[in-house]
């Protein structure tokens, strides 16, 4: 069994009316405000309030006070009267009931006042429905209710006595919710108006006996309520005393989750029509969104909450299509201010993506073009932030137009090649939107990867504007691994970036001849020969055999270029001779040697293999190159036929022909044996 414990207190008379015992020490304002609430509540004593219940949060604290006073003829002196008050803290409100109050207040002795309450009490209590009692007469609690609930000015109503209506008052105070419960002040017998704090009381009984017009200034902002003839009640009230008298707290649950915990009375006549309709049969979300988002009592966190709570009905109703459904309403309202609910639905809008990212899309989709208020373009952008990159595949052309500004709020998504498979020529637009972001590096990495994977013609400039020499570096990767085709946008762009081509060339860990083919595709032999050649040669030790005629034909010009015995020479020679011998080279593969293979005569300048092997015969004769080393340079007769022929032809170079034919003679062991004799052939 669950237990509470309260401080009390006895007012009475003794020289004046004031504090007899407390088990609690209490501020100067606080003291005051429960004496004067203590005292008679009336100049003069009615017959049938001699006894009366008052309730009220006391000022200044965090306690509510529940109180009995009785009225005290024994004493001498007239109109003195007898108060115990239970002190409870407001945190515990709801926990106590009035079952467990009324049986701990009990009227004062003369006998031993001093230490009748000088320590706290404890309340017994067990968490049980409520019992019925109280709502007997539905026609009075219904007329109550509504009175109380259905409008904010404090409540005052005649009766015979005090007793008349105290079942009903106590019911009333226990349905409400804790934080209204304690700020609900209430007497069930006022001999006169009364007021905490500076403020009528929100619920009162007072003699029917007296006119009203004596207590007209008083209580002139109240609302006068004669239960002699009873109105019709509203829905709503009776959905709140039919769960009342089967001991639900369906009303209080359903208006802290609308109003808060902590909201007060006032809370209430905005929302009690709206509770009604929720527990309305064939009431949906939809049918109550209108009277939560128009209602004019609301305050604005009211509001929000409720709408929350429509929301979230609509999910459970119809799922995530309900509220995807209510959202996309909500952003085209034009007739009601909502900017103090953007913060939910911008919440609401990332539950959806949680719940239903094909829902969720599709909301993105019907506002991207809707003619949207403030809120909606918040819900908007707020559902853009939610995107991923595998939200893009249900984007269609229609919202390709939209793209630049999906991404310039969410650059995460350019990382998607879905998005560039959309994009068409607006590409342009996206990249400009991005470079306008500081992105890192790293997110400059992925997208231009993201537009390289996606199979679509790239903007090449723009994409080399945006990343610069990271977009270079990644193209070159992609055309070397053939995840990208050459085109003549990327030869263009990128032959004027050849600073660029060699950075990635030496930023390889590892060259191939592969890298070195497309490297050739954008750079001149001519660019950086000293660079390149210490590129070519490593690239091609990896893997000679591979090699192709184009990156052959580039080596060979590295090599000539340099005048020396070059290590590429014996690699670039004879594959790049043997290319034009079968006249299969590029014309930009010939390009490159034409001018370091002046013809021998001029009539003859179309013998290519001529040219180049008199290049290579006046190399070796400078160089006085060793038997072995012509050998490794000239593999196939042909060729040694053709440098021998032009070493014969100039007799400036026929003594150093004649000693390599001396050092083949003498060194069989150097070179095959068709080598040695296309060498000696004719001498």
């Amino acid at each position: 069994m669950a237990s509470t414990c309260v401080h009390q207190a006895i007012h009475g008379y003794r020289d004046g009316h004031r504090l007899l015992s407390s088990s609690l020490s209490l501020g100067a304002d606080a003291s005051r405000a429960m004496l004067v609430l203590s005292d008679m509540s009336g100049p003069s004593m009615h017959p049938g309030f001699d006894e009366y219940l008052t309730g009220y949060p006391l000022p200044g604290t965090d306690l509510f006070v529940f109180a009995k006073t009785w009225y005290a003829p024994e004493m001498q002196r007239p109109g003195c009267v007898w108060t115990h008050s239970l002190l409870i803290p407001r945190t515990h409100i709801s926990r106590v009931s009035t079952p467990s109050l009324l049986p701990s207040l009990r009227r004062p002795q003369v006998e031993g006042l001093e230490n009748a309450a000088t320590a706290p009490i404890v309340l017994e209590h067990e968490p049980s429905p409520l019992a019925p009692e109280g709502f007997e007469n539905n026609a009075v609690a219904a007329t109550l209710m509504s009175a109380v609930l259905g409008q904010a000015r404090p409540v005052v109503v005649g009766v015979d006595t005090a007793a008349q209506l105290e079942s009903v008052f106590l019911r009333i105070w226990e349905e409400l919710w804790s934080g209204a419960k304690a700020r609900f002040a209430f007497c069930t017998g006022s001999l006169m108006p009364r007021s905490v704090g500076g403020a009528l009381m929100d619920l009162q009984a007072v003699p029917r006996a007296i006119p009203s017009s004596q207590f007209r200034k008083s209580a002139g902002a109240a609302l006068m309520l004669d239960l002699r003839s009873p109105g019709t009640p509203e829905p709503w009230v009776e959905q709140v005393l039919q769960g009342a008298a089967r001991g639900e707290a369906t009303f209080r649950s359903w208006m802290e989750s609308a109003a808060g915990a902590e909201a007060a009375r006032g809370a209430a006549p905005g929302l009690v029509k709206i509770f009604g309709q929720w527990y309305q049969p064939n009431w949906s979300a939809r049918s109550i969104l209108a009277s939560a988002v128009d209602v004019p009592e609301l305050e604005p966190v009211t509001r929000v909450r409720l709408l929350g709570m429509v929301l979230d009905r609509a999910g459970a109703e119809e799922g995530a299509r309900g509220r995807r459904e209510l959202l996309q309403e909500l952003c085209g309202r034009r007739n009601t201010d909502l900017s103090s609910m953007t913060s939910l639905l911008e919440e609401q809008t990332r539950r959806l993506f949680e719940e239903s990212r094909a829902e969720a899309c599709s909301l993105a989709l019907s506002l991207l073009g809707a003619e949207l208020t403030e809120v909606g373009e918040h819900v908007l952008r707020a559902a853009v932030l939610s995107l991923t990159p595998s939200d893009l595949d249900t984007f269609g052309d229609a919202q390709a137009p939209f793209l630049p500004t999906i991404v310039g709020a969410n650059p995460a998504l350019a990382t998607a090649p879905g998005l560039w498979r959309r994009a068409g020529s607006r590409g342009h637009e996206i990249l400009a939107q991005l470079d306008a972001e500081e992105l890192a590096q790293e997110r400059r990495h992925a997208v231009v990867d993201a537009v390289l994977a996606s199979g679509r013609e790239a903007p090449v400039e723009a994409l080399v504007g945006f990343a610069g020499s990271i977009a270079v570096s990644r193209v070159l990767s992609a055309l070397a691994a053939g995840n990208l085709f050459f085109s003549p946008q990327w030869r263009s762009s990128l032959s004027s970036r050849p600073d660029a081509v060699l950075e990635w060339l030496e930023g390889q860990s590892a060259l191939s001849p592969r890298e070195l083919e497309v490297a050739s595709q954008f750079v001149s032999p001519k660019c950086s020969p000293q660079r390149l050649t210490k590129m070519w040669q490593s690239g091609i030790a990896a893997s000679e055999a591979s090699i192709t005629p184009r990156v052959a034909a580039f080596g060979l010009a590295l090599a000539l270029s340099e005048r020396t015995c070059s290590p590429l020479l014996a690699t670039c020679f004879q594959p790049t001779f043997d290319e034009l011998a079968d006249g299969r080279i590029e014309y930009e593969a010939w390009d490159w040697l034409r001018e370091l293979a002046p013809p021998v005569f001029w009539w003859r300048d179309w013998d290519r293999c001529e040219r180049i092997a008199a290049a290579l015969a006046r190399l070796l004769e400078r160089q006085d190159a060793s038997l072995k080393t012509v050998f490794s340079i000239l593999r196939s007769r042909w060729a040694i036929l053709k440098v021998a022929s032009v070493l014969d032809d100039d007799r400036h170079f026929r003594q150093y022909l004649k000693a390599l034919r001396k050092a083949s003679v003498a060194s069989p062991s150097i070179g095959t044996r068709e080598q040695r004799d296309a060498l000696l052939e004719g001498w």
